[in-house]
């Protein structure tokens, strides 16, 4: 019976001008690695552009160029790949040098192969996560710029019917796949039970937080236009600003202040809880992003009330947007949005829930002088008014 050949555990390059390291690497690994050979930076540097190795192993002395002139022109190349550099007794000044100009490791000559096997196959599989981490981020990011284009066919979301239906459904699918893989990837860092690097810890963040992003972006897209009346309740506003500020700036000193005309008391409208905490968290996200640059961030929110409705200005102090940009402010999926600023969904979506309340929402803004957003929401008693059913939302 024929066996099938073992599984190789990833690529590796190995870089070093003495022919006797160099083999004793390659026979070394040559049973579970790909293993590719050179003798010069410049041969090592056309190699890793061309096989793409998932580690580097690089003497530092060289001739023509050195370890630190190949780390430069590697680094350039591809800012992730873990990156080994091996030294002489006298080099370790150098070594630690490498590490600063982006080296992950360094070992003394001659090295001990049993420690080499150890510290090869955990660069390798983090090189290997890495990889996984920016495939997951470009697929995020095709997702989002489809989505923006799909939209854009629909002529701005002006209606939600069996198109927009469709492309949430198609969302959901890739969204379920990325975060099975997300957490298989999980699984199998606690299956190695390695201690996760503070590079591990960050991709891993990343990908959940852009993951749960996309999800909240479906949940918000098919909540609009379906007002569930046995979710209305009577709902606090100034406690559920309170509560989207501490979400906002919880890893933040920006400078929070609140005034209200009236007891806390009185200021209570009917609506889903969800629905207008999301439309809340929108307008203080904002906020925060702003003045997050500003020598003093300050986000300040005023709250009024006449006879029927109550009016909330949340004023920031920062970077403010010019007359161009607020024109279409309340556009979906702008295509500027990039990934990491969202969707272009967020005010829409705002707007869209004050509107089912039967609110209003206005944006004002100058260029070095801030934003001001005001929304206006009916009272409790007025919305009791609006709706054919009060009792169902009482």
């Amino acid at each position: 019976m024929i066996s099938e050949p073992k599984k190789m555990l990833g690529k590796i390059l190995v870089i070093d001008d003495e022919r006797g390291p160099r083999e004793s690497l390659r026979m070394v690994l040559k049973y579970d690695y790909e293993v590719f050979l050179a003798d010069r930076v410049d041969a090592g540097v056309e190699l890793l552009r061309e096989k793409k190795p998932d580690l580097v192993i690089m003497d530092i002395r060289m001739p023509e160029k050195s370890g630190i002139e190949g780390l430069e022109e590697i680094r350039a190349i591809d800012a992730q790949v873990s990156i080994i550099m091996l030294t002489g007794y006298g080099d370790l000044e150098t070594a630690q040098k490498a590490i600063r100009f982006g080296a992950s490791d360094y070992l003394q000559k001659p090295f001990d192969v049993v420690e080499i096997q150890e510290i090869i196959k955990k660069y390798v599989d983090r090189s290997k996560l890495n990889k996984r981490k920016r495939k997951a981020q470009e697929e995020l990011k095709k997702m989002t710029q489809s989505l923006g284009r799909e939209v854009g066919n629909t002529n701005k979301l002006t209606s939600l019917g069996a198109a927009s239906s469709e492309l949430v459904r198609d969302l959901r699918n890739p969204l379920t796949i990325i975060r099975g893989y997300l957490d298989l990837l999980v699984y199998e860092l606690k299956e190695k039970q390695e201690a996760s690097s503070p590079g591990m810890d960050e991709y891993l963040d990343q990908i959940e937080a852009n993951v749960g992003r996309c999800t909240d972006l479906v949940e918000s897209w098919r909540a609009l236009g379906r007002m569930d009346f046995s979710q209305m309740q009577r709902l606090n506003l100034p406690k559920l600003i309170n509560d989207c500020y501490r979400d906002a700036a919880a890893h933040s000193d920006i400078s929070f202040n609140m005034q209200l005309e009236g007891s806390e008391e009185q200021f209570e409208m009917l609506g889903e809880r969800l629905q207008v905490r999301r439309a809340l968290q929108n307008l203080i996200d904002n906020a925060g992003a702003a003045v997050v640059d500003q020598p003093s961030p300050t986000i300040s929110v005023a709250c009024s009330m006449d006879n029927t409705d109550i009016e909330i200005q949340i004023r920031d102090n920062g970077c403010g947007v010019d007359m161009q940009t607020l024109h279409w402010v309340f556009e979906p999926l702008d295509s500027s949005a990039s990934i990491e600023q969202g969707c272009g969904l967020g005010l829409f979506i705002t707007k869209k829930v004050l509107e089912e309340h039967r609110g209003t929402l206005e944006f004002e803004s100058r260029v070095g002088e801030g934003t001001t957003v005001t929304a206006r929401i009916p009272q409790a008693h007025t919305a009791l008014g609006y709706y054919s059913r009060p009792n169902a939302m009482i």
